[in-house]
């Protein structure tokens, strides 16, 4: 299940692909929706990363929430440079979690955030990390119009793999969900919110669980 998303943050060669672009709401004033402000656009430290993704506290109901994994410095550019051809330029710091369904047996949600130092450099990396998704996953990739509310975002559902994957960018953070055994590719959208969601708290010093 998710090989892509844990692939990635384990440094294993992304699996899955990745079609449709959808850009999230926001002005050019604040493009990030009132939530982060500006702040989602300097980098974040690895206290940051472990904030923004979702947490135990955060699971919804019917959901278990997992440890979280935080690396950064050497580990993290180790790791994303034996992902494939994903940008680490600029790489700061790498996170992963994920949420198992109560009742469903092989349902699960994995999340993963990987911190630039800069917003141009987060936005190459999510333009990398979606060609490499797209030259893995073929002509199984099928868009979905997925709104995560991030200023970047792209989704699919993998036909005949029964896995469903969301790549998102707010400001320097790039965030990547994968989805297996969902009821309907659209289940996975309310994760992809919280994700950005915490992102932008985190931007701003909070602690999203407060």
């Amino acid at each position: 299940m998710t090989r892509g998303i844990r692939g990635l943050a384990m440094g294993v060669t992304l699996m899955l692909g990745l079609a449709a672009c959808s850009d999230g709401p926001g002005g050019s004033d604040d493009p990030f929706g009132g939530g982060g402000g500006a702040a989602a656009a300097v980098p974040f430290n690895p206290s940051q990363v472990a904030q923004a993704l979702p947490s135990k506290l955060s699971a919804p109901q019917g959901w278990e929430g997992g440890s979280q994994n935080v690396i950064d410095g050497g580990e993290a550019m180790e790791a994303c440079q034996d992902a494939g051809s994903v940008s680490c330029v600029g790489l700061t710091a790498m996170g992963e979690t994920e949420y198992d369904a109560e009742a469903v047996s092989g349902r699960e949600i994995a999340f993963g955030l990987m911190a630039y130092d800069s917003v141009d450099n987060a936005k190459v990396g999510m333009k990398t990390l979606l060609a490499e998704g797209r030259e893995k996953a073929g002509d199984k990739a099928k868009p979905l119009a997925l709104d995560a509310g991030a200023e970047e975002s792209e989704a699919y559902a993998e036909e005949g793999e029964g896995e469903v994957m969301v790549v998102l960018r707010v400001g320097t953070l790039v965030g990547y969900l994968a989805g297996s055994e969902l009821a309907a590719p659209g289940d996975l959208q309310p994760f992809a919110k919280l994700l950005t969601d915490r992102i932008k708290v985190s931007a701003t010093g909070k602690n999203p669980d407060a």
